[in-house]
């Protein structure tokens, strides 16, 4: 009777007493293998690491064996230096400086005294802000400058003395913050968005010198310089090897346009030339001809133009403007009826995919009866409105 109560006092805590013993005689059992037999000479070895040493390393790891046994370690304490300066650790201001990470383009304007407050007022309503960062280079600033608007001012009017500061300019300051530079003047309208995507698809670490492609005065030579009507792009690794040449092109180089003068500059210096085609991208652009009117225009090449050239007034430039916006908003609803009419192609494929007896995610149950009342409801935005 005494055990019975015993044994049915200590029931629940049976596995956990066979449990220690199992634990213990395994122990045990471990540790009589492991000091036991202690000369196995491939476990010699293989303690010593000569079964992962080469026959060459394991004659001089045993040669070196004598010498490593009087080896002991030792703290190294540290001490600082009293005489050298201690170095404050200056933290950027943005987490994408300190990582390395640079934007993708930068848009710089050309433009003068007499046209910064019309033609350059009229870039930045326009496409300025839809920009990383713009700025306006002249060479002397008017008295009142535009509200709004970033212009820097060389203290010189000569346009090829513009260009040389210009392109200085961005490159001390910018040169390690963007990876693409837009040089363009203030009579070209942009189509920025278009420009950003074209360098989004470009290979930022290879020299390039992208626009169209203008021949020389005489055009005897096959090299090209971009024309500057136009805007053109350079790379920064491009800027970063021009820069040491530019004080020798401006002292050498005689030209009368600011980009035929850096087109010869990059040309006899870095050998470039300039291209229009690059990894299967185009630079597209369009000549607007004279008294043209932007709301007849219908051509395939001035709907897909990156830029304009020349525009003559500030009005021109708005109307410009208003044309592509048109050409945008066009697009947007041929996409959203093409999607309309994707859309209306899958709907019969998971209506007949969808299990029997569940509802259906374009349908509401009735809640009499249990029947199942379709009621699709599809809200698009066209360019009639919403429809239901």
């Amino acid at each position: 009777m005494r055990l019975s109560s015993f044994l049915a006092l200590f029931r629940p805590a049976l596995p956990l007493i066979l449990g220690l013993s199992l634990g213990c005689s395994l122990s045990l059992l471990m540790v009589s293998w492991t000091q036991g037999d202690m000369d196995d000479p491939c476990r010699d070895e293989l303690a010593k690491g000569g079964l992962f040493l080469g026959r060459g390393d394991a004659q001089r790891g045993g040669r070196d064996r004598a010498g490593d046994e009087d080896l002991q370690p030792r703290i190294v304490p540290y001490h600082k230096d009293p005489n050298k300066p201690h170095k404050k650790v200056l933290r950027t201001r943005y987490i994408h400086t300190e990582l390395g990470i640079r934007e993708r383009l930068l848009a710089g304007v050309l433009t003068s005294r007499a046209t910064l407050n019309t033609l350059a007022v009229a870039v930045n309503r326009t496409v300025a802000h839809h920009f990383h960062r713009t700025f306006f280079f002249t060479g002397l600033r008017s008295p009142k400058v535009p509200h709004g608007m970033t212009v820097i001012a060389h203290g010189d009017d000569r346009p090829v003395w513009l260009m040389y500061e210009t392109v200085r300019h961005l490159h001390q300051h910018y040169g390690s913050e963007y990876d693409w530079f837009l040089l363009a003047q203030d009579d070209t309208y942009m189509q920025a968005d278009r420009l950003s995507e074209l360098v989004g698809h470009l290979s930022a670490g290879q020299d390039l010198y992208m626009g169209r492609a203008e021949e020389f005065i005489g055009g005897e030579e096959k090299a090209r310089y971009c024309h500057g009507g136009y805007s053109y792009l350079l790379s920064r690794s491009l800027l970063a090897r021009l820069q040491p040449h530019l004080d020798t092109c401006r002292n050498d180089i005689l030209s009368v346009r600011p980009d035929e003068w850096l087109g010869r500059c990059i040309i006899d210096y870095l050998g470039l030339s300039c291209v229009e085609v690059h990894q299967g991208m185009t630079y597209r652009y369009f000549e607007l001809g004279k008294n043209a009117d932007p709301e007849r225009e219908d051509s395939l090449s001035f709907k897909n133009a990156f830029t304009v050239h020349p525009v003559s007034d500030p009005n021109l430039m708005y109307r410009l403007h208003k044309r592509f916006s048109q050409i945008e908003l066009e697009w947007t609803y041929q996409q959203i009826q093409d999607l309309q009419w994707v859309a209306g192609k899958l709907v019969p494929i998971s209506s007949s995919l969808w299990v029997r007896g569940r509802v259906h995610p374009g349908q509401v149950a009735s809640p009499s009866q249990g029947n199942t009342q379709t009621t699709t409801h599809t809200l698009i935005h066209t360019p009639k409105g919403n429809l239901e």
